[in-house]
Order: C-alpha cells, then sequence, then structure tokens
C-alpha cells in the first residue's frame, strides 16, 4: 500500500509534468501564433484539452505566458552562472557559454527563444519583466567579458544576438548535429573576443 506522501508525491509529480507540458506548447503557440493571437481554447485543443480546464493551472494567459518565461529563465541562467564561474580562463568560459546557449537554443528550449526576442507582447508588466530577464541573461555573461576587457560590450550584444536567431539560420539538416553545430559557433563567437 502506498503511503499518503507517496500519493501525494506521485500527484505533485504528476502535475508538475502537466504543467511543463503546458508551458511547452503554449510557448510554441505563442512563438509561432503571436500572444494576442492565441488563447487557451488553441492551447488546450494542441494537448487535446478543453481551454477552461488550464485555469486549474494557471489564472489567465497573462500568468501563462510569464511563467513561460521563467520557467526557462530558471533552468537557463544556473547553467550559464555555472560556467560563468568556472575555474576555466575567462576566454574559455565564455566560448563554452556561448556553445550551451546554441544547445539551449536548438534542442532543449527552441519553442522558449522566440519568446524572449520576436512576440510582441501588449501587456506592459510582462514586457518589462521580459527586459529584466533579457538583461539578467546579460549580466551573466558580461561578468566574464569585464574580465577579458572593459569595451567588449558592443560586441557581446552582438554575439548574443546572433545566438538569439540561431534557430533561424540552423538547419538541421546539415552534416553538422547540433552539438558540432554549437561548438562551431562557440569557436566563432569566442574569437570576436581576442585583446
Amino acid at each position: 500500500m502506498e503511503s499518503a506522501s507517496g500519493i501525494e508525491t506521485r500527484a505533485t509529480r504528476k502535475r508538475a509534468e502537466r504543467i511543463r507540458l503546458i508551458e511547452h506548447t503554449a510557448a510554441r503557440l505563442f512563438a509561432e501564433r503571436g500572444y494576442e493571437a492565441t488563447n487557451f481554447e488553441d492551447i488546450g485543443a494542441a494537448l487535446d484539452l478543453r481551454g477552461p480546464s488550464l485555469y486549474h493551472y494557471f489564472s489567465s494567459k497573462e500568468e501563462l505566458f510569464l511563467r513561460c518565461m521563467e520557467h526557462a529563465a530558471a533552468e537557463v541562467f544556473p547553467r550559464l552562472v555555472t560556467i560563468a564561474e568556472s575555474e576555466h580562463p575567462p576566454r574559455e568560459r565564455l566560448r563554452l557559454m556561448f556553445r550551451e546557449e546554441a544547445v539551449i537554443a536548438l534542442r532543449e528550449y527552441p519553442e522558449f527563444i522566440p519568446l524572449f526576442l520576436k512576440v510582441r507582447i501588449p501587456v506592459a508588466a510582462l514586457e518589462a519583466r521580459r527586459d529584466e530577464l533579457r538583461r539578467e541573461q546579460t549580466m551573466i555573461f558580461r561578468a566574464v567579458v569585464d574580465e577579458l576587457a572593459e569595451d567588449l560590450h558592443l560586441t557581446l550584444n552582438l554575439a548574443l544576438g546572433g545566438l538569439a536567431l540561431i534557430g533561424e539560420w540552423f538547419d538541421p539538416r546539415d552534416r553538422l548535429g547540433v552539438d558540432e553545430f554549437a561548438e562551431s559557433v562557440s569557436h566563432i563567437l569566442v574569437g570576436l573576443f581576442r585583446n
């Protein structure tokens, strides 16, 4: 017989899995259709659910969009910080961070990246939070770049801009897989930071 805490743990885990699936599906639809053209009915239909059932998980479309952004940031930022704080020399840390960002954008969170870049959001609070998350990510990179030289912020912005759009120009049919492509891109980008 399963204990009450075992049932609660299983139920909690199942709910977390459902929320994750909803977030991924919503992020994909927001990216494809835009914020204004996506609603709970669309997201529910893509999940083979009734739209109103999503209110069991999220109080509004705004909350769902916010959770999508914050979930992605919570997964990605600690990985970048771990690399930024590693013992490698600054140029190698920066290269590894570029590589990690490329893998994340192409393989792990491709549906979330457009939320930070391309999706127009008519809600001021969501736009402000998105700007905060963008700045937070840039500051993780900037801490390492500052170890190289003080005047490389423009170069960093150009490199991050290129990485932000990597999903637009990567062709999965190319001879290089994601890992090899990310490795190649990371070497090219870190080459911009010679001092």
